[in-house]
């Protein structure tokens, strides 16, 4: 893929989208395995974030800022999560990605869901990551594709995923339901930019 084609703040992540984009273009397997460590040793390199800044996230909404993406393909996305923040159980389209946390604390809580009547789920928690600055967490098809994100303080983190969506699917607590587990209702929600 040519640069003109793809926007993002400076050469060095312009090269780093094109090389992911060769990753996923191997599949989506190769994707998730290489592509972490590569996001990784790019943000360490000088000058990796020059122009590359998150909308700060007000105190109850994280912030998602496109940082380098071209129509149709993969994206890269710079999120801040305000201290506190919880972001509900929610699906990644059957696809791989990942984040790489560049500032601050993030809970990654993976887990599956079992459908147990027409409208309702029940969540079992399958791993629990700590993620520190300049680690991965990784939502891999193969293994899980529903996480949870906690954010204990703000912390900034960039996010790669195979194709841009403005929506996901997120599993909400039925209050209102009555049974000694918690059911979940599986409910669209819309993704916010900026």
């Amino acid at each position: 893929m040519s640069q003109d084609t793809v926007t993002g703040p400076n050469a060095q992540v312009r090269e780093v989208y094109d090389r992911l984009g060769s990753l996923l273009d191997r599949g989506d397997d190769v994707f998730v395995e290489e592509g972490p460590g590569l996001l990784q040793a790019a943000i360490a390199e000088p000058g990796f974030f020059d122009g590359v800044e998150p909308a700060p996230a007000d105190s109850d909404h994280y912030t998602r800022e496109k940082v380098a993406g071209a129509p149709g393909r993969h994206v890269i996305r710079f999120m801040e999560w305000p201290p506190g923040y919880s972001l509900v159980p929610h699906e990644h389209h059957g696809r791989p990605c990942f984040e790489v946390l560049v500032d601050g604390l993030l809970h990654v809580v993976d887990m599956t869901a079992e459908q147990v009547d027409e409208e309702h789920y029940t969540l079992s928690i399958v791993d629990c990551d700590v993620t520190e600055p300049g680690e991965a967490a990784v939502v891999d098809p193969r293994e899980n594709d529903i996480h949870a994100v906690y954010s204990p303080v703000r912390s900034c983190s960039l996010h790669v995923y195979p194709d841009d969506r403005s929506f996901a699917y997120g599993y909400e607590l039925d209050e209102e339901a009555s049974d000694e587990n918690d059911l979940y209702r599986r409910e669209r929600f819309e993704l916010h930019d900026g």
